[in-house]
């Protein structure tokens, strides 16, 4: 007798796979609908450059590449790359990444508006607000995926002969 490890995938229910590609679906039309809603005053996702993630200026961007709004939609599509996945990690990476881009505006939104706490969040708009709301959304999501484990199993030793001749 001979000990291999195998990979098994456990399924917890299809009740929290299906909650996993609701919540994956919820998360990513939240971005992308955020990507076009006013982030501040006078600036939507869609047209706000994606420097303003790393400087104090909320600069006009013509190109949605180029936008913050951009990085939110190129986000949703990885999220719902992630349904292919039935583990659920690319979907809590996507959340994760989300969190991210909601903190990195936070912050130059905190910095621009005198380093008072309270008139950056009053001036935070729906477009970023949505994006946190995807990203705990998503982060929720991608913990009801599919657990992979390592589960140690015995061989007979009369299989093993049998694999080594090339009969299965």
């Amino acid at each position: 007798m001979t000990d291999e490890i195998y990979e098994a995938e456990v399924d917890r229910g299809s009740g929290r796979q299906a909650g996993r590609v609701v919540a994956t679906l919820i998360g990513a039309a939240a971005l992308v609908a955020g990507a076009f809603l006013e982030w501040i005053p006078g600036g939507t996702g869609d047209k706000l450059t994606d420097k303003a993630l790393v400087q104090t200026g909320f600069a006009a961007q013509s190109d949605l590449i180029k936008a913050v709004g951009g990085l939110s939609i190129l986000i949703a599509l990885v999220a719902l790359l992630g349904l292919v996945d039935r583990t659920g990690w690319i979907t809590r990476l996507t959340g994760a990444a989300s969190l991210v881009l909601f903190v990195m505006f936070g912050v130059q939104a905190y910095r621009f508006y005198g380093h008072d706490l309270g008139t950056a969040a009053d001036h935070l708009r729906a477009g970023a607000w949505l994006t946190l709301g995807a990203a705990v959304v998503l982060l929720i999501g991608g913990f009801l995926g599919s657990r992979v484990v390592r589960v140690p199993t015995t061989v007979p030793a009369s299989e093993v002969r049998m694999r080594e001749d090339g009969r299965v």
